[in-house]
């Protein structure tokens, strides 16, 4: 009897043991693990909340049509400085380019993204006084000046809230700083164009910043927003920026993407209702390749390595496969 005692005490102080830890491990809320985690910071012509993770990186390069005519609708002629002599002339605006933005992306801490970025346009971007020389041959008439196009970018986004699988979207703050030489493109209220020196590129600074917001829903479908404000000294004026995307699974290792931009801006240049869709592959658990169409009409490729970053894991219920002694 003494021995069945025991024997009995034994065993229920085992199976004691092993509840309490089923119970303690079943309790725990969120496990933090080092990992490197699959990232998608871009769509085709928007940002995603998402950070790289600290190590990580996003190499970026496009081409976007860029064409645009325009004249100086005023009735008389606008002024325009030539040579240092203000002079009144009719002044044109002519556009038939492509734009060449390119960036890299680094992770420099877990919720935080530096970029670096700039843009150069190629083709023919120029203004043209039509009646320059008044010679009794039109064609040879037009004084032509060429417009120089490039800039440069830094941007800096911070991830507010990660992605947690708590049901929760992902959230962001991103700011950006703008500076270079664009084109006078633009009309002023009395249809004259802001810059009177054709003779000279047009310097800009522009600052954008944004919020932006990921929701994951299942598996295999996440939507993104943005919206924020763009100001500029290029006509003093600050624009509403509003963006929606979706990314979503056709496969293990393959997603299709949409994004809709209400505006968005390019070297200083404005363009309006862009739309994009492209394919990502994903070629291991951290490393992605992805293409983008534009419907301006252009091009977008990222290559990103995601970097290190903590991941919530809420772990399942452990099973109640014992029977508790009590």
């Amino acid at each position: 009897m003494h021995l069945l005692y025991h024997g009995y005490f034994r065993s229920n102080s085992g199976r004691l043991a092993s509840s309490i830890l089923a119970i303690w491990a079943a309790s725990a809320i969120t496990v933090s693990v080092l990992a490197q985690v699959p990232t998608v910071i871009y769509l085709g012509m928007m940002q995603t909340a998402d950070t790289l993770g600290k190590g990580g990186t996003t190499t970026r390069a496009g081409i976007l049509a860029y064409t645009r005519r325009e004249k100086s609708k005023s009735d008389t002629p606008q002024t325009a400085v030539i040579g240092n002599f203000a002079e009144l002339q009719e002044v044109k605006f002519n556009a038939k380019s492509a734009l060449l933005p390119v960036g890299l992306t680094f992770g420099i801490s877990e919720n935080v993204d530096l970029t670096l970025a700039g843009t150069y346009a190629i083709g023919q971007i120029h203004k043209e006084i039509p009646n320059f020389y008044q010679t009794d041959d039109p064609d040879q008439n037009a004084r032509v000046y060429p417009q120089p196009v490039f800039d440069g970018e830094i941007a800096v986004k911070y991830g507010i809230k990660p992605e947690a699988q708590d049901g929760l979207p992902a959230v962001s703050l991103f700011g950006s700083v703008r500076s270079g030489f664009t084109a006078d493109d633009w009309l002023d209220a009395e249809g004259e164009f802001l810059d009177q020196t054709p003779a000279n590129g047009l310097p800009f600074l522009g600052v954008e910043t944004q919020i932006l917001v990921t929701q994951r829903l299942g598996q295999a479908l996440r939507l993104h927003a943005a919206g924020g404000v763009h100001m500029s000294s290029k006509g003093l004026r600050i624009v509403p920026l509003l963006q929606i995307g979706v990314e979503f699974a056709l496969s293990d290792n393959i997603w299709a993407t949409a994004d809709f931009s209400k505006t968005v801006f390019v070297n200083g240049f404005k363009l309006d209702n862009v739309s994009s869709g492209g394919l990502r592959y994903d070629i291991n658990g951290n490393t992605s390749l992805s293409l983008f169409l534009v419907s301006k009409p252009g091009l977008q490729f990222d290559f990103t390595f995601g970097g290190a970053k903590e991941e919530v894991v809420i772990p399942q219920a452990a099973e109640d496969d014992m029977d508790l002694p009590f």
